[in-house]
């Protein structure tokens, strides 16, 4: 099931990025032909809100953990690039035992409470292997039970002509009554 199809072909749909950094997601929903509409993001490092700021004129949220949940306006997609320093190679690979990998499940909480149409989420392509596939194991079963149809896929910077080899994990979510 090709749900960034169903993405880009829905009409105009509002959605918010957390963990953004400087927007990557913000730049493919926004600038594609229905151009959709940022409501929220979230970044808990100053230097990236403030590239976003100047990037999209939206101010960012700092931190994920403490935002209230009720509080976040309707969305229909959710975008993270949740942080990947517990399952990098180059990390300290702990995992849910690091208070980052956590993040994963306040994005859930969010996802649960609010039942967007899509979620996509990014993380290194380590997160599949990570603790020997148990933790991407976790991570796709989660989102499973809060009622999506999951499909990833691994990217590659090179597929797109950047000059970087830096290899991906895009996990894509739509919800099952749709």
């Amino acid at each position: 099931e090709n749900i960034v199809l169903y993405i880009i072909m829905d009409s105009k749909l509002k959605f918010i990025d957390l963990c953004s950094g400087i927007g990557g997601f913000h730049q493919a929903l926004k600038n594609n032909e229905n151009e959709h509409e940022c409501v929220m993001s979230c970044d808990i490092d100053p230097l990236c809100r403030e590239s976003y700021k100047n990037n999209y004129n939206i101010e960012s949220e700092k931190d994920l953990s403490k935002l209230t949940i009720e509080n976040i306006p309707n969305f229909d997609i959710l975008c993270a690039g949740f942080p990947c320093q517990p399952f990098s190679k180059a990390g300290s690979r702990e995992g849910f035992k690091d208070s980052r990998g956590n993040i994963f499940f306040d994005i859930c909480k969010i996802i649960d409470y609010h039942k967007p149409k899509y979620i996509i989420l990014e993380n290194v392509r380590n997160l599949v292997s990570h603790d020997k596939g148990k933790t991407f194991k976790i991570v796709i079963e989660t989102l499973e039970d809060l009622n999506y149809n999951v499909s990833h896929i691994i990217l590659n910077a090179l597929y797109f002509s950047v000059p970087q080899n830096r290899e991906r994990i895009i996990i894509m979510g739509k919800r099952k009554d749709m």
